[in-house]
């Protein structure tokens, strides 16, 4: 017999593995019912302390975060990781690998590390990913490192969801700095280099000190070996100092006052992932789907979406795509209407809102 939503949220509150373990499912598998226990939770929510790590593929960042589980484990924290994994092109579900790169701190029951998928989130985060990160915080962990997939500048969500965003890099660095330098890059708080042990790292630091005062707030250069341990302990006490108290208070309030409502943004990006799930052909191929108005945080009653077709696409697609939105969004209690419809032109404007609200 399945627990009610009640004693799930009890049995997270107390810290209860197994209970975190169902409700982090929970909220990958439905996200509605996830915000009905995250509303169960909400004194127990803003306290955490959430750490981004993010940077270029290939930088090093599952190993960082393994080094760096251990040694916050060392320091006397409780720490729960997620790590953002891409999506399988079978299942749709995250493939695990930063889970096993990380290692096996979670044999420490001071620790706990749960891989998701984004999903095909542009932003990198999926409304589910936020949600895991806010039960890790309600079963009592006071560190959570994110670790994402690393995808480049569209990848700014982490810096919305944490306290403190690490950016990694690899030796090595050149034309690829000059390339990303631009954007998320800019949201750093720490930059950290890898591999601080290899004759390039030195090379990576001194490439990131040219460009460092250039941004806004010039963000401390961290070189550290996950080989050696050189440079991690200085890390994660830099980590604990530029601790950001501030945010968590406005984190626990938003959750107080609408722990529920998700954006519209994010129930686009539900939408597209079942449309690709769905549709006989990849909607992405002959159809292109612009979003007009898209804040993850804006409290927006509305969002339009401008439905074009490709080049090598054709009309057929295009109303397809229209059907299969208006089905899916009624299945998520949303109202999708079609207006400036150019079938000459092959493009059209849908517009998306939730169905709960009055119409004028």
């Amino acid at each position: 017999m399945g627990l009610s939503l009640d004693d799930l949220a009890l049995a997270v509150a107390a810290g209860q593995r197994p209970a975190l373990a169902r409700a982090l499912s929970l909220a990958e598998r439905d996200p509605a019912v996830a915000a009905g226990l995250l509303s169960r939770l909400t004194d127990k929510l803003g306290r955490a302390q959430v750490i981004g790590i993010t940077g270029p593929p290939g930088a090093g960042k599952s190993t960082l975060v393994g080094v760096m589980l251990r040694q916050f484990l060392q320091m006397g924290h409780r720490v729960a990781v997620l790590a953002v994994d891409p999506s399988s092109p079978v299942t749709g579900g995250a493939l695990l690998g930063d889970r096993f790169r990380i290692g096996e701190s979670a044999a420490d029951d001071r620790s706990f590390i749960r891989s998701t998928a984004t999903r095909g989130s542009l932003g990198g985060l999926t409304i589910a990913a936020r949600q895991m990160v806010e039960l890790m915080d309600a079963a009592g962990f006071d560190l959570i490192m994110v670790e994402t997939v690393g995808t480049g500048q569209s990848e700014i969500d982490i810096a919305r969801l944490a306290d403190l965003v690490l950016v990694v890099f690899p030796p090595g660095l050149g034309d690829e700095l000059q390339a990303i330098k631009a954007g998320i890059l800019e949201l750093a708080d720490l930059l950290v280099v890898t591999k601080s042990d290899t004759a390039g790292a030195n090379l990576a630091c001194q490439a990131l000190q040219t460009v460092a005062p250039l941004w806004r707030n010039a963000p401390p250069i961290h070189p550290v070996s996950a080989l050696t341990g050189d440079g991690i302990a200085a890390l994660a006490d830099a980590v604990l100092a530029h601790a950001k108290p501030s945010r968590q208070p406005a984190r626990r309030a938003r959750h107080v006052t609408e722990p529920t409502r998700r954006s519209l943004a994010d129930s686009f990006q539900n939408l597209r992932h079942e449309l690709d799930l769905r549709l006989a052909f990849n909607p992405a191929a002959g159809v292109s789907m612009q979003l007009l108005n898209a804040d993850h945080d804006s409290p927006a009653s509305s969002l339009q979406v401008m439905v074009s077709v490709r080049p090598d696409g054709d009309l057929f697609q295009l109303g397809a795509v229209a059907g299969a939105f208006i089905v899916l969004a009624s299945e998520m209690n949303l109202r999708c209407i079609v207006g400036d419809l150019d079938m000459a032109g092959g493009r059209m404007r849908l517009l998306l809102e939730r169905a709960d609200q009055e119409r004028l």
